[in-house]
Order: structure tokens, then C-alpha cells, then sequence
């Protein structure tokens, strides 16, 4: 269960071995004991693959290893540099900020005598995990071994029933505070056999969930001259698996599909694409995300001189580029793993970053296909994807292509030069009304289910009050003052409130008591309205800005509610 929950705990470095030792039950604890007094020496070259916060890097250290510990999370990294000054073993450990399909380039072969998984490769996409395992494979020396702790689903099936109804709470909270998940292991000992190690399970812990696995590289495969250098469905595939295949001086020419492409994308519209574009429309925001598999994929029929663009793997995102191109041009797509979170909040939020479009370009083989070193990322996820550490980490340029995916034929057809409508975000009625369905989808079932519960009778208005406040907010709130959600809930409080007098003069007079309490109503869902419907709109910033100064106005109107009818003798 405890890998689930780290997307939260990982906002907090302080508190995420604390956070860990008790979703593990200190299972957790006993395995890095035991990794430490059986398998790190005086002077055994240590490489640790996801360190976090260093705890398991500064066990190894004192029990004599040298150790290289590396994550892609600076904040984690920093923590860890903390901690290991203070027990003053800089001289130990070396910590390394990058993504972990950059081992096989950063590193000699047959430079480790151990390598350290610990409940990082279920955070990696399958492409992910085998082409690191596969790294790590020419990096173990002989007679090395390769350590595995991770979150498996038991076999068992009541012990998988069990891990399932533990799990899904889990999951869900994680997504209210992350908007994230992660996925347990299935095939671990498929997983190490297929990357060419001999595995074995020596410990199984909280009913099979958490494992702990030991591998080493058969006889034959320690005496291999191994290089340095590292080696090269949710969406429709279609035509038969084909690529390219070019002769220096000769136009390259469609051939059969390199290895490593997972397949043709074009457009078609099916029922299966229909529904899921019926779930987006409503509940984009609740999991589970329909996702992409990360990777490299053909759209037309590319040659290693096509351009190649990267997106997220959130399934409407892809299909609604291959939808803009397909039949236009010929490309290669490089999926990334966004979280299937869309680019924009998936860059804005972290999940979209440099380091995930790194470990999209190493596992996919793109630089086995394409005899350029050019990425066309998109504009949108400029705000979380830094193309300077792609450049400097992997030698690839970085361009940044417009902001609607239909103006990619153009752009590419003007050899990547961008005109000043391609750079502008425009957001028209059509996307406000759009996002405004997205947001209802999810906080209307927030607000309504527990009006529905406990107060029946005030479903209706309710349901009509939200309603109504969502979409009058999304026609209005580019001519509404204010920038942030929250100022513009004000003048959005006040047109609530006129039209609530409105009715009650014109049409149904209210007591004054009741009058009172839908007024208090109206502007509790007018400031929620603002403040959580901001994040809808590319000229506000981040939704959850406001999360404070909201619970605070509605501590405050609860206060009013309860306390005025009283003072005035309503009660």
C-alpha cells in the first residue's frame, strides 16, 4: 500500500520515512536492515536507484558501502544532502539529480557491485522498467547483485481481495491531495528473467504486497564484454506495422517498423472513443485517467528525417493530436508518462517534466529511428518542462511548437517558425463551456451527494444554484473584475444575490429567516465557484491557490449561519 500513498508523501520530504515506516507497518525497515548486513561490505560500490530522502543511502554508507544515490525529485535530493552532512558521510555518498534511464550513459559498465530498487519501479512505466533494468545489466559487476522491494498484487486471492479494499481508500485519498496514482507490480520475476537476470523472491511481507527480491546475471552473461553505451492501448493503431529505413544520398523509403515503435496512430472515431470522450466531458478529473502507453509511435508513414513530436499520455490529449494531423503530415509521436494528466496541469503540477520526457527518449529507442536530434514539445507544457536540462542531459534540441495542435501542419510546413497567433492562448466560449462541464462532473458530486443525504429538500436548488453559478462564470468571468478566482467570486456573490431578491420580490416572497440562509448559501457556492473554477482557465493560475482562504470564508459563513438566527431570536 505504501507506494500509492508516496505521491503525497513526496510533497513533504521531512515527513516521508516517518510516513513510509507506517504504511509499511516498519516492514519496510527489516528489509533495509537486511540489505545492509548481508549484502554491503567494506568498500562495495553502491548505485541507488530513487534514494528519496536517504535513508536506505545513509544505512549503506555506514555499513561500509560507497554509495551513488540518485532521484529525479530536487526537493527530495536536498533533503538528503541535509541529512547526510549531518552525519557527516559526504565522503560516502555521491547524490546525482537525474532520471534513472540516464544509468546506462552516466555510468562504466560493470561499475556496481550492487544496485537498489526500493519502492521505485512501480513508479515507472513497463517501456521504463525494462529499459533500466536492462541498463542495469551492463553496469553490475561480476558476482553483483541487483535488490528489488516494491509493492507487488498478492496471488493469493483473498489476499489480493484484501489489498484491494486497503488499496482503493488509499488510492483515492492520494488523488484528492496528488491527482496522481501509482500502479502495483504484477510479474516481478517475468519482469527480471525478460531484462536477463536469475531472480528470486526472499521475502514476501504484508500478505504478499510487499516484496523482496534478490537477481543476479547468469554464468555466461558475467563473462559477456559488455559496451558502456546504452541500447537503443488505449489509443487506435492502424495500418499494417510498417517505418523507415534510409541509405545515405537515397530518399528514405517506408519499410517495415524499427523495434521499439509501438505502432501506426490515425484518427477513427469508434464507440470506445466516443464513450471515453462522454467520461472526459463529465469526469476528466476522477480517476482512473484513460491513458496512452508511453513510447514512440508513427502517425503517416515517417522517415528518419520526419520531425518528432512529444506529448502526455493522457488518451484525449493524443487522440486530439493525431486527430489535427493525421492524413497532414507525416511524424513521429513520443508519448511521455504524465500521469494521464493532460500537458498543461500535468507540467503545472509536476508530472509532465524534463526528467519524464528524458525516460520517454532513452526507453523508446528514437535516436535508433531518427537521424535528427530535434524534440518539438509542446508550448503549454513549457511551464514545468525545463528544455534546457533535456538539452544538457541528452544532447537532443528542444523546440516548442504552437499552442493548438491544429496549427502543427502549418508550423511545420513554415519550418518551425511560429506566427504571433500560434504563440497566443485563446480560450473561446466553446472551451469555457467545456471546462466548465469537467469541473461540475467532479465537485457536483462533491456538494450534491451529501445535500442528497442529509438535506433532501434543498437537492434541487442546489443542484440549480451550482449549475447555473458554473456556467454564468464561465460565459462572464473574462469581463468579471479581478484576476484571481477569489476576487472575481465577489461580484459573482453579488449577482447571486440580486437575482435571489429578484425572485423573492417578484415571484415567491421568502421569509426573512430563510431568505437569510439561502444568501449565506449563494455565497458560499459563489466563492467556491471562483476558487476552484480559476484553475479552468489558462489566464489564472493554479487551481489549488485558493484551498486556504476558502476553507477560512467558509469557516466563516458556517460561523455566520449559526450565529445571527440566534442573536436575532429565528431559533
Amino acid at each position: 500500500m505504501a507506494t500509492v500513498f508516496m505521491k503525497w508523501l513526496e510533497t513533504s520530504p521531512k515527513d516521508y520515512d516517518r510516513g513510509i515506516q507506517l504504511l509499511t507497518l516498519g516492514r519496510l525497515q527489516g528489509v533495509k536492515e537486511e540489505i545492509v548486513r548481508d549484502y554491503v561490505q567494506e568498500g562495495s560500490r553502491v548505485l541507488e536507484i530513487g534514494c528519496g530522502t536517504g535513508a536506505l543511502t545513509r544505512m549503506m554508507a555506514e555499513g561500509g558501502g560507497i554509495v551513488t544515490a540518485i532521484d529525479s525529485s530536487p526537493k527530495m535530493l536536498s533533503e538528503a544532502q541535509r541529512r547526510i552532512k549531518a552525519d557527516n558521510l559526504e565522503g560516502r555518498v555521491t547524490l546525482e539529480h537525474m532520471d534513472a534511464s540516464l544509468i546506462g550513459e552516466r555510468f562504466p559498465a560493470r561499475s556496481f557491485d550492487l544496485i537498489v530498487f526500493a519502492l521505485v519501479l512501480s513508479e515507472l512505466s513497463n517501456d521504463e522498467q525494462g529499459y533500466i533494468l536492462e541498463a542495469c545489466t551492463r553496469l553490475l559487476a561480476p558476482e553483483g547483485h541487483l535488490l528489488l522491494v516494491d509493492e507487488v498484487i498478492p496471488s493469493n486471492w483473498l489476499a489480493r481481495l484484501i489489498f484491494y479494499l486497503v488499496r482503493l481508500p488509499l488510492v483515492i485519498l492520494t488523488w484528492l491531495l496528488t491527482r496522481t496514482s501509482t500502479s502495483a507490480l504484477q510479474d516481478v520475476d517475468g519482469l527480471l528473467t525478460g531484462a536477463g537476470f536469475h531472480a528470486r523472491r526472499v521475502a514476501a511481507y504484508l500478505g504478499g504486497s510487499l516484496v523482496f527480491y534478490e537477481a543476479h546475471l547468469p554464468v555466461e552473461g558475467r563473462e559477456m564484454v559488455i559496451p558502456s553505451e546504452g541500447a537503443g492501448e488505449g489509443l487506435h493503431t492502424c495500418c499494417p506495422p510498417s517505418a523507415v529505413r534510409s541509405v545515405r544520398g537515397v530518399p528514405p523509403t517506408p519499410v517495415e517498423l524499427a523495434p521499439g515503435v509501438i505502432g501506426r496512430l490515425c484518427h477513427r472515431v469508434t464507440l470506445r472513443t466516443l464513450l471515453i470522450d462522454l467520461w472526459a466531458l463529465f469526469f476528466r478529473i476522477l480517476p482512473p485517467y484513460p491513458k496512452v502507453r508511453p513510447g514512440l509511435y508513427a502517425i503517416g508513414r515517417p522517415t528518419p528525417v520526419s520531425p518528432v513530436l512529444v506529448t502526455g499520455n493522457f488518451d484525449l490529449t493524443v487522440r486530439r493530436l493525431v486527430r489535427a494531423i493525421d492524413k497532414k503530415v507525416d511524424a513521429w509521436v513520443l508519448v511521455a508518462d504524465s500521469a494521464g494528466i493532460n500537458v498543461w496541469c500535468g507540467a503545472g503540477g509536476g508530472y509532465f517534466t524534463a526528467e519524464k520526457v528524458i525516460a520517454a527518449l532513452m526507453s523508446s529507442g528514437l535516436g535508433e529511428v531518427v537521424d535528427h536530434h530535434t524534440l518539438i514539445l509542446p508550448q503549454l507544457c513549457a511551464n514545468g518542462v525545463s528544455g534546457q536540462r533535456v538539452r544538457e542531459e541528452t544532447g537532443w534540441n528542444v523546440r516548442w511548437g504552437p499552442v493548438r495542435a491544429a496549427d502543427i501542419p502549418a508550423y511545420l510546413a513554415a519550418n518551425g517558425k511560429k506566427t504571433e497567433d500560434m504563440r497566443l492562448v485563446h480560450f473561446p466560449l466553446k472551451d469555457r463551456l467545456e471546462m466548465a462541464t469537467v469541473v461540475l462532473g467532479f465537485y457536483g458530486l462533491l456538494i450534491l451527494i451529501p445535500v442528497l443525504i442529509f438535506w433532501r429538500h434543498m437537492f434541487w436548488p442546489v443542484c440549480a444554484s451550482l449549475v447555473g453559478l458554473s456556467y454564468f462564470y464561465s460565459i462572464f468571468h473574462l469581463h468579471l473584475p479581478g484576476r484571481d478566482g477569489l476576487m472575481k467570486s465577489l461580484p459573482l456573490s453579488l449577482i447571486a444575490l440580486a437575482g435571489l431578491f429578484t425572485y423573492s420580490a417578484l415571484w415567491h416572497p421568502l421569509p426573512t429567516p430563510r431568505l437569510f440562509s439561502w444568501s449565506i448559501g449563494l455565497i458560499g457556492l459563489s466563492v467556491f465557484t471562483g476558487g476552484e473554477m480559476q484553475g479552468m482557465s489558462p489566464l489564472m493560475r493554479g487551481e489549488q491557490a485558493n484551498w486556504g482562504w476558502e476553507v477560512v470564508i467558509g469557516a466563516a459563513l458556517g460561523l455566520l449561519y449559526w450565529l445571527i438566527p440566534i442573536v436575532l431570536g429565528w431559533r
